[in-house]
C-alpha cells in the first residue's frame, strides 16, 4: 500500500546520487585546470582568461557541469533521513544548496565573456567593462549566491549528523573545504583544487549513500492471495 519502493523513486535516487559525486569530480577537475592567476586583481584575472581560450573553456566548462550536478543531487538528500531528528536542517540546507550551486553554475558563462574581453580590448577598457556589469545588483542576486551556498551545506550536515545518517565529521570537513577554496593561491591552480577536496569528498559520500539507500530499496514481490482450499 505505500509507494516506498517504486522504480521510479529507486531510479531517482540513483541518478541523484550519480550526479553528487560525479558533479564533485567535475568540480575537482575544474578547479585544477583553470588558468593560472599570478594575483587578485581584475587586470589579471581577465589577462589569465585570454591568455589560454582553450584551458578557459574547458575549466569552465567542467566548473558549471561540476556545480550543476551537485546542485541537482542535493535534492536528494533528504531522503536519506528517516525520522524527525534533522530533518528540517537538511531540507532546509539543501533547498537553499541546490539553489547556490545552480545559480553558480549560471555564472560561469562570465568566463567566456570576460575572455573575449580580455582578448578584444585593452585591459583597462575591459576591467571597467567587467566591474561595470558584475556592479549591477539583479545580477549579484541571481549569479552570486557567495556564502550562502557555504552556509547551506554546513546546515545540510549538520542536518545528516544529528539525524544520524551521516558522522559529525562532515561538518569541520566542508568548512576546511570551502577555506581551501576561498584561499589557496591561484598562481597554481591545482592547490585550491586539491584545497576543496574535504569539501567534495563530503558532497561524494553522501552521494554514495543515496546510491546505499536506492540499492536497499529492491521492489517488493508481488503479493497475491489464492483462493484455492
Amino acid at each position: 500500500m505505500t509507494n516506498t519502493n517504486s522504480p521510479a523513486k529507486r531510479v531517482m535516487q540513483i541518478a541523484a546520487g550519480t550526479a553528487l559525486i560525479a558533479g564533485a569530480a567535475s568540480f575537482f577537475a575544474g578547479l585544477a585546470t583553470s588558468p593560472p592567476q599570478g594575483d587578485d586583481s581584475k587586470a589579471t584575472y581577465l589577462h589569465s582568461l585570454a591568455a589560454d581560450p582553450f584551458t578557459t573553456q574547458l575549466s569552465a566548462l567542467l566548473l558549471h557541469y561540476g556545480n550543476l550536478l551537485m546542485g541537482v543531487g542535493l535534492l536528494a538528500v533528504p531522503l536519506l533521513v528517516r525520522g524527525r531528528r534533522g530533518g528540517v536542517l537538511t531540507v532546509l540546507g539543501a533547498l537553499l544548496g541546490a539553489l547556490g550551486l545552480i545559480e553558480m553554475s549560471g555564472a560561469l558563462m562570465s568566463d567566456w565573456f570576460h575572455m573575449e574581453l580580455g582578448r578584444n580590448l585593452p585591459i583597462e577598457q575591459a576591467v571597467v567593462v567587467s566591474d561595470k556589469v558584475l556592479a549591477h545588483p539583479a545580477l549579484q542576486l541571481a549569479f552570486s549566491p557567495g556564502p550562502l551556498v557555504s552556509l547551506a551545506l554546513l546546515l545540510t550536515f549538520v542536518g545528516l549528523s544529528r539525524a544520524g545518517v551521516v558522522g559529525w565529521w562532515t561538518v569541520p570537513a566542508i568548512v576546511a573545504g570551502y577555506a581551501g577554496l576561498l584561499f589557496m593561491p591561484y598562481d597554481t591552480p591545482v592547490l585550491p583544487a586539491v584545497g576543496t577536496l574535504p569539501m567534495l569528498a563530503t558532497l561524494a559520500f553522501a552521494g554514495t549513500r543515496v546510491l546505499g539507500r536506492a540499492r536497499v530499496a529492491e521492489p517488493a514481490e508481488p503479493y497475491t492471495v489464492s483462493l484455492a482450499s
